[in-house]
This record gives C-alpha cells, structure tokens and sequence, in this order.
C-alpha cells in the first residue's frame, strides 16, 4: 500500500499533470493531457507486496512476471497507473445478489471465464481467468523502487491495439474527469486474457464498477459500427444497493438548439446549455455527444469547431461520443454555468433512399445523460423549402422566406432527449380542447387513415387524462412517419412506421395487423411515463415500458368496452406470462440493461422483460393490491391512487423504484421491499392466482 504522504504527493504531481504545461511552456491542452495518459511509456519497476487489488478484483502475479509504473507524459512524468508485463491470475468477486444471476448468464459462454459460488451465506461469486499481461490507470497503485533503467516504452503492442480500435472511453476520460471533480479512487484496468480481452471500470462517483469484454461487434439498435465494443460481463454498485443511486453532478436546466441544414447533409449546431451543480468542487463537464454517425455508407464525422463557458473560449475535449469541457472554476453547490457549443457534420442521412432525415434520441447534443438532463427547451430548425421541419415541442413559428423554412418550438417544462426531423412530408392537422395534433408522412396515400390515426390519438389522450387525472404534457403534437421506427415517442413527437397509415386502423380489422393499435396506444402512454415522469437511469426503463404497456392495454380494454376488452386484457396477459416463461435464467427486470447482447437470443431476452415480464408485474401488482385491499374493486381504486400519486408527485422529474415502492407503502401501510426484490431486482416470476 501507498503512504499517505506518498499518496498526497502523487495526488499533486498528477494536478500538476492536469493543469502542467509543453515544453514550450505554454498550458496543456485537454487533449494533450488525455494524449499523455492514453499513451504513457513504462518507468521504474514496481515490488508489488500483495496482490493488485483494483475495485473487487486481485490481479495475483505470477513468478517472473514484471511490474512498471506508467509515466504519463515521459520518463520523469507523473504516475498514473502500472502495467503487468507477464501471466498473471485474475479473480473477481460478484458480491452483490442481484448482480450474480446476471453475471453468472453473461460470462457462461466464455470457456476459460471459470464461475464458482463461494462458501454458503457469503453472496459472493467468483470469476477466475489466466492473464497475459494487463494495464492498469488509477492514481496511488504504487511507485517505482528505483529509476528505470531501461529505454523508455511504451504500452504493451495488446493493449495499443485495444486503445486504438476502441469504440468505447480511453482511460484519460475516467481519470481527467475524476481529477477535475474531487473523486477519489476511479480505475481503468485493460487484461489480456487467453481467448478473452476484459476491461474493469470503477466509478466511484457513480458507486459503480463494470467488468467488460472487448471485442468486434455491433452497437444495439444501430447499423454496424467498425470497431471493438465493450460488452458487459458484470456490473454491481460501490458501497450502496442498486436502488440507491447518486445524482448527477451536474443537471441541464435550459437548452437552446439551433439546428441549420444549408444544404444536402451537412447540418450546424449551436447548443447553449445552462447548468446547475448538485455539489460544490465539480469543474468538469463530461457529457455524451455523437462524435460521427455511421451507417451503410461508412462513418460521417461530427467536428466540434468551438466552445464557450459564460461567454469565454474554452478548451474541450471530443471523440469516443463523449466532449470534456473544463469549467474554468470549481463550482459552488447549485451555482449555474452556461456551456455553448458549435458543430458540424454530415447529420442529415437519407439511407435508402428516404426523403427525410432525423436527429433522433441518440446524443446528438451535448448531454449528461438521463440523469444530468431536466431542460427546458428551445429549438429554432433552419432547411431548405424542399423540406418540412418537425421538433420536439409545441410551434412557436413557422415560417417560409428566402427559400428556406424555418420552425421554432419551446417546452417549458423539463425534458429529456429531444428530436429533430425534416424532409418531403405532407401534414393533416386536426385540433380538440386546446391540442393540436399532426399526422405528417412522406406519402399519405388515403387522407382517411391519417384521419383515423388522428382520432384514435385524441381518444386515447381523453381515456388517460381522465384515468390518471393529469393533462397531456404536450400541447402540440405531430406524429411523424419514420421508417426506421415501429414506434417512438420522444417529447412533442411521436414516431411510427408507414404501416400505421397504410393500415386498417379499425379493431375489428386487428387480426390483420396484430399489435398496430396497442402499440399506437403504448407511445401514447409514454407522455405520462416518460415525459410528466421521466427516467433517471436506464435501470429504470422497466418503469417507464411496464407502465405504459400496461396503461395501453387498459386502453384497450376501455375502447373496446366490457366483453370485448376484457377478452383483450386476458389474451395480452397470456402474452406476457409466455414472454416472462421463455427468458434464460439470469434475466433480472431492473437489470435489463446489464444483460449482455451476445446473440439474438439475448435481444429476444430483453424485449421479453420490458415489454413481457414488466407490465406482467405491474398486472401482478394490480392483482396483489386487491388481494390486500380484499376485493378487486378496493385493489383497483387504490391502483388508480397509485399511478396518480406517482405521476403528480413526480411531475416533471424522474420516477424511481424505491419512489415506487415508498408510495405503494404509504398507501398499504405494508412493506413491499422483500416483493420488489423478487420480482423486479431478482429474477423471480410473479405467479398469478387461477
């Protein structure tokens, strides 16, 4: 272990680092800095007196294998990790019971991943490997016994290579990011192993610590990205429960986007955000955004041509879809900050040969993630007049001159992930009790469709207001025919494939066009979960997708009326019980996400919880409240008290489980933790009574 003393004195050569200087003597940029770190040479050798302990893992040396400090900016540079040069043993502990079952599906294809539970009552799992070598960044792992003597190299030719192909953070990123904001303890360790790569992650700012694998694969949800990818072997929390999770350390409270296509695919940005800190000492910026945009016709890259702090030229940092921005100062708790930022590239894709293109709910502006973003909005859209823009938000103009079209909307509650769209669309636009709704396609080809798209959207808008007794977030609403999306629902917009236009939209028509109208009303729901209520984490999409496909099916159940709809709701529950029997053990519903997507099998997998399993246990949940309530009628008034509790004491910031489960509490007078931990964090399946 490192003294203290040596512990603070690395501390500061590394402060030293962050804020040091080139040889000319001029400041270092950020990313020169991150050039030093993701590329460092090897100092003095290290005697290491135990085990390389990084998070839960023990990287165990074997005899002859060597140990070196890397030297961030040449040999008499700053410490900033070690590198095992030589095999090693690795074991680490999954200590967590939720996140065993998950771990123990992920790493089960892998031969020489070797899983064992540990003795009865300790909870832990242990995933043992042979290593090859491994690269580990951190500040305070050691120091150098003596002065290398020695050329000076640098990372070992595996290692370089995984930097170099990666399409995921280089360690510079954890570590500057760490540094800047007063967060001890962040690691980023690379491990070579026999027939698998790995990389851990430790967080301690997220109480977080991610075991990967690293290799060639395909981003879900996108086209192919060239490249090697982190996929998700374990993840558990640092010293909290998986339902404790910490804020952001900063929260987008105002954007302002102005978004312009001159011409063919080139589109220029300018985001202005304003935001707040929810702790004194952060004075960096780490948000996502795209840093190119792949498709079947190769990469497009996204330039960051400038960015300011308070109206200042700032330094940033942009690549592997992330932009680091120092702040100039440590914030004081809840002092604000506007970030303006300036962009450009070849965003207005039209594959296959569409007429449109669309900024969709991707990064494609700078952004904290789910839970470093409750914005209120302006976007101003500025493109050709062969074109018609749509954006998130109700109309504030819409105007031709010049040549070119230009809309501006505004919301003026907090949001999340705002969208673009614009091409050749034709729009039919019908008002009822002060919102505006637009169905707008490429080709609408019988204006009676879009018309009936149009009434099914202000009936099942009045079935949910007077269900959940809140108004529709939206004012203004257009829904947009997209290719690409069977169906979407981003703030102000909803997204649908041009099968919702061209098909019979009648229910006694469905069987023809099985699920188009429950999915129809699925994204309507999402204005009530996920927008008036809003995830903070991806961990809660089970949430946000249970609740709306549940509120969807009673929509159903109410348009179709009593025979028919109870018909409805009792083939869609045997829909969902199928869906949850199906999955592979290690599918916890909380943990959807950390479920690696080695194969189809896994993406099926994880359909079936979202939309299977979650609204199987909101049914359940249903069922267990009249159970408790002792008859349906008293179980259902207080699952109506439910939803509209979680939605007007949450509105317009983020619904959580544990909010879940305090509310439902407060209304039983029960304990429903032990209930939520079988069935949402566990992988247990609700049973239903026969």
């Amino acid at each position: 272990m490192v003294e203290t003393s040596q512990r603070f004195r690395l501390s500061l050569l590394f402060l030293a680092l962050s804020f040091g200087t080139v040889a000319t003597g001029r400041a270092a940029t950020l990313a020169e800095r991150a050039a030093q770190i993701d590329a460092p040479v090897r100092g003095g050798e290290v005697t290491l007196a135990g085990p390389l302990q990084i998070g839960r893992a023990e990287i165990v040396p074997e005899p002859g294998t060597r140990v070196h400090t890397l030297m961030a900016g040449g040999i008499g540079g700053v410490p900033c990790g070690l590198v095992l040069e030589g095999p090693a043993q690795l074991r680490y502990r999954v200590e967590d019971r939720f996140s065993i079952p998950v771990a123990e599906r992920n790493v089960r294809r892998f031969s020489t991943l070797v899983t064992k539970r540990l003795d009865k009552g300790t909870e832990a799992l242990e995933i043992s490997t042979r290593l090859d070598g491994a690269v580990v960044w951190g500040r305070g792992l050691g120091e150098a016994s003596q002065a290398s003597q020695e050329k000076a190299a640098g990372l070992p030719d595996w290692a370089a290579k995984l930097l170099a192909g990666r399409r995921f953070p280089a360690p510079s990123h954890d570590l500057l990011a760490a540094e800047a904001n007063g967060v001890e303890g962040a690691r980023y360790a690379l491990m070579r192993g026999e027939l698998v790569d790995l990389l851990l992650r430790v967080d301690p700012r997220a109480g977080e610590e991610n075991l990967y694998r690293v290799a060639k694969g395909v981003e879900r949800g996108n086209t192919f990205r060239e490249g090697l990818w982190d996929t998700a072997l374990v993840s558990q929390p640092i010293g909290r429960a998986w339902w404790d999770r910490p804020p952001a350390e900063l929260v987008a409270e105002h954007e302002r986007l102005a978004v312009e296509n001159p011409r063919g695919e080139l589109v220029r940005i300018v985001s202005l955000s304003r935001l707040r800190a929810r702790r004194a000492g952060i004075s960096l910026w780490r948000a996502d955004l795209l840093d190119r945009l792949v498709d079947v016709d190769g990469p497009h890259p996204i330039t960051v041509r400038s960015v300011r702090v308070d109206g200042k030229d700032a330094d940033f940092l942009h690549r592997d879809d992330e932009l680091l921005v120092p702040l100039g100062r440590a914030l004081a708790d809840k002092e604000a900050v506007e970030v303006e930022v300036a962009y450009d590239g070849d965003l207005a894709q039209r594959p296959d040969g569409r007429t449109y293109w669309v900024l969709d709910t991707h990064p494609w502006y700078p952004r904290q993630g789910l839970e470093g973003e409750l914005a209120t909005l302006e976007i101003s859209v500025d493109v050709p007049e062969s074109s018609t823009p749509f954006a998130s938000g109700p109309e504030v103009s819409r105007t031709e001159e010049g040549g070119r079209r230009k809309l501006v909307t505004r919301i003026d509650e907090p949001t999340q992930a705002a969208v673009v769209a614009a091409g050749k669309f034709s729009a039919i636009e019908e008002a009822r009790d002060g919102v505006t709704c637009r169905a707008a396609a490429s080709v609408i080809t019988e204006e009676g469709s879009a018309r009936k798209l149009l009434r099914r959207f202000f009936d099942a808008r009045a079935f949910y207001e007077q269900l959940f007794q809140e108004p529709y977030p939206f004012r203004d609403i257009s829904i947009v025919d997209v290719q690409s999306r069977f169906g979407q629902a981003p703030p102000g917009i909803l997204f649908f494939a041009p099968g919702f236009y061209a098909a019979p939209m009648e229910w006694s028509q469905r069987e023809f066009h099985h699920d188009i109208d429950p999915r129809f009303l699925h994204e309507i729901a999402h204005g009530w979960w996920g927008h008036v209520v809003k995830m903070s984490s991806s961990d809660e999409t089970w949430l946000i997708e249970g609740f709306s496909e549940y509120s969807a099916t009673l929509a159903v159940w109410y348009l179709l009326g009593k025979e028919r709809g109870d018909y409805e709701l009792g083939e869609k529950v045997k829909d969902w019980v199928k869906a949850a029997s199906e999955l592979r053990p290690g599918a916890s519903l909380y943990l959807a996400d950390r479920i690696a997507l080695h194969d189809v099998r896994d993406r099926d997998d994880f359909s079936r919880l979202q939309y299977g399993k979650g609204p199987l246990v909101v049914h359940a949940l249903r069922l267990e409240l009249q159970r408790r309530k002792g008859s349906a009628a008293a179980g259902d008034l207080a699952f109506t008290e439910l939803l509209r509790r979680l939605l007007k004491r949450n509105r317009h910031g983020h619904v959580t489980t544990p909010g879940l489960v305090a509310e439902i509490d407060k209304l039983t007078g029960g304990d429903w933790q032990p209930w939520f931990e079988r069935y949402v964090y566990g992988t247990e399946i609700p049973k239903l009574p026969k």
